[in-house]
């Protein structure tokens, strides 16, 4: 049999209470599953315990922060004595007294007080509505801490179990489909209730819900019959149910903003014991916290979606290192030219890729490509073409083998609204320059001479019907003839006047940088689409590839190699 004791209690607001220790660990901290929940920044979560152990209490600190005290003196494990003073973080806003029974007269708590007798007994009716109010404003302070959701949801029924002076409460929230869903279940000692077995007043939530309005009902309610029968049906003595209402800006006509609210939820307590009518100001305390809950509940979503934000921002971040990882970093350009390349995604991954391969028979490969949509599904699904075309390369098929192969495994694994465009050409020693085109862009060729071709096979897209054959072409590139392949992206980009930059305005371009270099030619470009759009949110990938020839032995390509410039 565990010996009798207690702890006297006097808060920041003077208001008395006491507490039985029935339990053999009695938790003391900021949690609201906690014995003695304390709802101050200098309290931890599991502060301490009180340990019946050996027929001796003792106070244990559970690795607190702050500590505890015991007559002024920090201490990790004490045993407790008849008068003892306690101090949770060494403050004095809360006044902590241990009381042995058996020991001295024994103090009555006023939690036991109901609301029928704040009505009918004048002489505590003060202490206990100054009770009331001091639970409001710690809770209230309380909602300024860092909690947890569930954390927040135990501290609102809690508080509104205590408030209202009721045996049990719950907390429904609105779903996305507009109807209500159990949240949380409490009773007056803090043991959490299971959803399927807590029945209620259907009627009287349905009530507040729709109406957006608190519902009381007692034994003294002669209207509203349907509540009342539910109420003896579940045999209730009394129940409050109050709104939760999140309020928002709805619209603002001139210098007038309107503010509308929503009802999001209902906070719900009731007893079989309690009887008699409830005080004004006892309402007025439970709409009240049922006012700061919805904030508190408010500022708790947007918590989680600022957190779930940063962690999808950290998971693209992560997946764009993958992709630039992807990108051709080195390739050793050889003698006869130079080339310069770059990608920028309009999203954190784009359905962008390029790449520059040295083949064994001494050729390169150069290929841009372009997947439909935008985001990390068009990412993955470039980042498997680029893989499965250097394989194939490495298989030393003809290019037009190697697009019809590729086609097919798109067709097969890639799902049917995602399809790619793709230029791509091998380059041989001599300037031999042999592509192909599938549903690409048409690569710009500037000759030395400034004369301009466009470099089309008029093939079809990859991806889309598996039995399509893929031509090649070819040409000789000269000394200083410029070939510049790109996305979509850089066309398509659209100034504030909804203007496109277009592809007149890009040959014209390349062909007025003919004396640049490969990388001058690149930045040039990608400057003038940047102050084209001046600002504007980009609305695609842009991708750019710019090859010049230079005017050098082309089978001295190996004699003074360097490696790409990125970027």
């Amino acid at each position: 049999m565990q010996k009798p004791a207690l702890l006297k209690i006097v808060d920041q607001f003077g208001v008395n209470k006491s507490m039985r220790l029935e339990k053999r660990v009695f938790t003391i901290g900021r949690r609201p599953e906690n014995d003695l929940v304390l709802l101050s920044s200098g309290v931890s979560r599991d502060h301490g315990a009180i340990v019946y152990d050996d027929d001796r209490y003792y106070l244990v600190d559970k690795g607190s922060k702050s500590g505890l005290y015991v007559n002024g003196q920090p201490i990790t494990r004490c045993e407790l004595h008849h008068l003892d003073k306690i101090a949770v973080g060494g403050h004095d806003d809360c006044q902590i007294e241990f009381i042995e029974e058996s020991s001295s007269v024994i103090f009555s708590s006023s939690e036991s007080l109901n609301l029928s007798q704040i009505e009918s007994t004048p002489g505590i009716s003060a202490n206990e509505e100054l009770q009331r109010l001091a639970r409001y404003v710690e809770i209230n302070q309380a909602f300024k801490f860092s909690l947890t959701p569930d954390d927040v949801l135990c501290l609102i029924v809690d508080a509104a179990i205590e408030m209202a002076k009721a045996e049990r409460g719950c907390l429904l929230l609105k779903n996305e489909a507009g109807q209500l869903e159990f949240k949380i279940a409490r009773d007056s000692k803090r043991n959490l209730l299971s959803g399927a077995d807590f029945q209620m007043s259907q009627t009287v939530v349905a009530e507040t819900f729709k109406e957006n309005r608190t519902v009381v009902v007692t034994d003294c309610l002669e209207d509203n019959q349907g509540a009342r029968q539910s109420v003896y049906n579940l045999n209730l003595r009394s129940i409050v149910c109050v709104p939760l209402r999140h309020f928002r800006m709805n619209e603002t006509t001139g210098a007038t903003s309107i503010l509308k609210h929503d009802t999001i939820g209902v906070l719900y307590v009731d007893s079989r014991l309690t009887r008699g009518t409830f005080s004004k100001s006892s309402l007025t305390l439970l709409e009240s916290l049922a006012f700061e809950a919805s904030k508190s509940l408010e500022s708790v979503r947007l918590m989680q979606e600022e957190q779930g934000k940063k962690r999808l921002e950290h998971e693209f971040a992560t997946a764009r290192e993958v992709q630039v990882a992807l990108l051709p970093t080195s390739f050793v350009q050889p003698a006869h030219f130079e080339v310069a390349a770059h990608s920028i995604p309009c999203r954190y991954v784009g359905g962008d890729f390029y790449d520059l391969l040295t083949l064994e028979d001494g050729r390169s490969a150069l290929l841009l490509g372009d997947v439909s949509g935008k985001g990390i599904s068009a990412a993955l699904l470039a980042s498997m073409a680029q893989g499965i075309i250097q394989a194939l390369f490495d298989s030393q098929l003809s290019l037009s083998a190697l697009l019809t192969s590729l086609n097919r495994v798109l067709v097969r694994k890639s799902d049917s609204n995602r399809f790619i465009t793709l230029f791509c050409a091998l380059i041989d020693p001599d300037g031999t320059f042999t592509f192909a085109n599938a549903g690409h862009n048409p690569a710009i060729l500037v000759r030395a001479d400034r004369k301009t071709e466009l470099l089309s096979t008029g093939s079809m897209l990859l991806g889309a019907f598996e039995d399509v054959k893929y031509q090649t072409q070819q040409t000789k590139l000269g000394p200083g003839d410029v070939v510049v392949t790109f996305s979509d992206g850089v066309t398509e980009a659209v100034n504030a006047a909804n203007q496109m930059f277009g592809d007149m305005r890009l040959e014209q371009l390349v062909k007025d940088s003919i004396g640049l270099s490969a990388k001058e030619i690149k930045d040039r470009i990608e400057q003038e689409v940047l102050t084209f759009t001046r600002g504007l949110p980009q609305g695609d990938d842009i991708t750019l590839i710019a090859l010049k020839m230079r005017d050098v032995d082309p089978f001295a390509a190996t004699l003074a190699p360097s490696l790409m410039p990125r970027g």
